[in-house]
């Protein structure tokens, strides 16, 4: 009488059309949330420091947003730090980072 296991047998697919990591996405969205709480130090010390990131984020995430369709990811993390990033830059005409 032949043994019969019930093994599962795992097998691995690789998808080269498979989404890839976008990056400046990610990195959009970090230098967004950095900009918006530096920006909260007074005396314009916060203005000053959070002016890097907040452009940064802007332009990560409008490259982020381009590389979606290539990429087919990124696209939350790019629309949120483009979204911080002009948050923070219009938060700065009201008096944001310069006064408490």
């Amino acid at each position: 009488m032949p043994s019969t296991s019930n093994r599962a047998v795992s097998t691995v697919v690789y998808d080269p059309q498979g989404p890839r990591p976008n990056g400046l996405a990610v990195a959009s969205l970090v230098l967004g949330i950095v900009g918006l709480v530096v920006g909260i130090i007074p005396l314009f010390i916060g203005l000053i420091l959070s002016a890097v990131p907040t452009v940064l984020a802007i332009v990560f995430g409008l490259i982020g947003l381009v590389r979606t369709s290539t990429r087919r990811s990124g696209f939350v993390p790019a629309l949120l730090g483009l979204a911080l990033g002009c948050l923070t830059a219009f938060l700065w005409t009201t008096g944001y980072g310069v006064i408490w």
